[in-house]
């Protein structure tokens, strides 16, 4: 079987030839990939190629890998998106893995939701996923980078186009999920966050209780010498209760 029969025709992206994903750590639901095993990995470990329902040798290639608290996802470079995480509770019980259920994976599945998708960068929170991913088929009119999520507080165990504040036809740039929020970036640096804000996460200037709608964050622009509409953000990340951007002056 040729590897392009498993994993498709790759677009022209900047990876090697071949890659291949170690794992290690924290093993007790699973997340490693690696069976379950070991419940404690102290060096980096390979995952085979088979466990990706590949022939031994394949030349796999990736391109992201992201982490959650009990699950793990990776883009193969046509676009697919594999989760993984299983044992009998914590590894999918939000439905994180984007497989409809609550059941864990024992080994790396992809999301067949997104197949029509080509996944170019994937998050994961505690308990929750989110994905980027432009149509395989464009049509001219929706957006050509669009945010799909799931999981905990996502509203579905399998992915689901989320536009928050933002219009269908936003590129959207990035997204970072912490424990229990998450915030995605626009072309334009443009910031919406959503989820719970005990910590002032989502950046209003007020700690609240409760899952929180998604907002822009602008509450940066009163400590910053720049009219708001001055302030544009290139990057963001989320801890797990905490967020941190750059603007395009480089300001943190």
């Amino acid at each position: 079987m040729d590897i392009h029969d498993i994993f498709g025709e790759s677009r022209p992206v900047n990876v090697p030839a071949k890659s291949a994903i170690y794992v290690w750590g924290y093993n007790q639901r699973g997340q490693t990939g690696r069976n379950g095993k070991e419940r404690q990995l102290r060096i980096p470990k390979q995952l085979p190629p088979e466990l990706f329902g590949c022939p031994a040798g394949a030349n796999v290639r990736w391109l992201r890998i992201a982490c959650g608290r009990e699950h793990t996802a990776a883009v193969a470079s046509d676009g697919s998106l594999f989760t993984w995480g299983w044992l009998p509770s914590g590894a999918n019980d939000f439905g994180q893995l984007g497989n409809g259920t609550e059941e864990g994976r024992k080994h790396p599945k992809k999301v067949k939701q997104l197949q029509t998708e080509f996944v170019k960068s994937v998050s994961c929170g505690a308990h929750c996923t989110a994905a980027i991913a432009e149509p395989r088929e464009k049509d001219g009119v929706i957006s050509t980078s669009r945010l799909w999520v799931w999981g905990q507080n996502q509203g579905s165990n399998y992915p689901r186009l989320f536009w928050g504040v933002f219009t269908p036809n936003t590129v959207i740039r990035q997204v970072s999920c912490g424990a229990v929020h998450a915030v995605a970036l626009s072309e334009e640096g443009l910031v919406q966050a959503w989820g719970y804000n005990e910590y002032g996460q989502l950046g209003r200037g007020i700690t609240c209780e409760g899952l929180q709608g998604a907002r822009v964050i602008n509450a940066y622009s009163k400590f910053l010498d720049e009219a708001p509409e001055l302030v544009k953000i290139t990057q963001v990340s989320c801890g797990e209760y905490h967020t941190a951007a750059i603007s395009e002056n480089g300001e943190v």
